[in-house]
């Protein structure tokens, strides 16, 4: 694959899985047009309802006031999220409607993708009913700082029954201490939700959910790894093998920031 060809299969499994996801949630939905992404959870959380410029935006003041409009409508924080060097318009338009540019996060691949052998720190399953749905929900409520009843809310039965998703729980001693996911899309294996819970971290069990999804990636032929991360991930990933892509560049209003 050439450079061109990783990036834009990592944004297209990026946007799909809000796509798939969104949806899914009781409070979510999406909206697309005109190259803007529109991927609403309903959660009170910026991050969490982004509207993506997917491509060079026709008429960015209008599309973007539009996403403006509608999370408004819906009460809801959001971000406007751009790949750096896909729209400089529209991170214009959206510094023009009050979103300064506030951070960035890196995107991320593993290409070809590989994954290597042994046996990992935990015992790894796949989330397949409703019992282990309740503790993945809860567990990365706890890694992720979030309040328990969004955790709960983004643990829905539906995301077991979406083709090509898997949710992975990791269990210490039976004790369920991290999660990780995998969607799969065009021949990507995008990993997403790695989270362990803070008196388990530093014992490579995040290192360990990561390669479970990319191993599952590899048997079902996927060429490349990708993901979005964090700062306290992204040492873990690069030491992985995974290489920074590019940066998705983030606009929120100063008082979302």
């Amino acid at each position: 694959m050439t450079e061109d060809e990783v990036v834009l299969r990592a944004d297209a499994n990026y946007f799909q899985s809000m796509r798939v996801l969104a949806p899914l949630l009781a409070t979510g939905e999406t909206r697309e047009a005109d190259g803007l992404l529109v991927a609403a959870t309903g959660a009170p959380v910026p991050f969490l309802n982004v509207a993506f410029v997917t491509r060079p935006l026709r008429d960015p003041d209008r599309s973007l006031q539009a996403a403006i409009d509608y999370f408004d409508g819906r009460k809801l924080p959001f971000v406007v999220r751009v790949r750096e060097g896909v729209d400089a318009r529209s991170e214009r338009a959206a510094e023009a409607c009050g979103l300064p540019y506030h951070d960035s996060v890196p995107g991320m691949a593993l290409a070809p993708l590989s994954a290597p052998d042994g046996d990992p720190p935990l015992e790894i399953r796949v989330v397949s009913d409703a019992e282990s749905l309740r503790q993945y929900g809860e567990v990365i409520a706890a890694g992720f700082g979030m309040p328990p009843e969004l955790g709960r809310a983004f643990a829905t039965e539906a995301q077991l029954h979406v083709p090509d998703f898997h949710l992975y729980l990791g269990y210490v001693e039976d004790q369920p201490v991290a999660t990780s996911a995998l969607l799969m899309s065009h021949r990507v294996a995008g990993v997403y939700n790695v989270s362990t819970l803070p008196d388990f971290r530093r014992r490579g069990i995040g290192e360990a959910m990561t390669w479970q999804a990319l191993r599952e990636g590899v048997a079902a032929g996927c060429l490349m790894g990708s993901l979005q991360a964090s700062a306290m991930g992204y040492p873990v990933y690069e030491r992985m093998g995974f290489r920074l892509l590019a940066q998705y560049r983030t606009f929120v209003r100063p008082e979302f920031a």
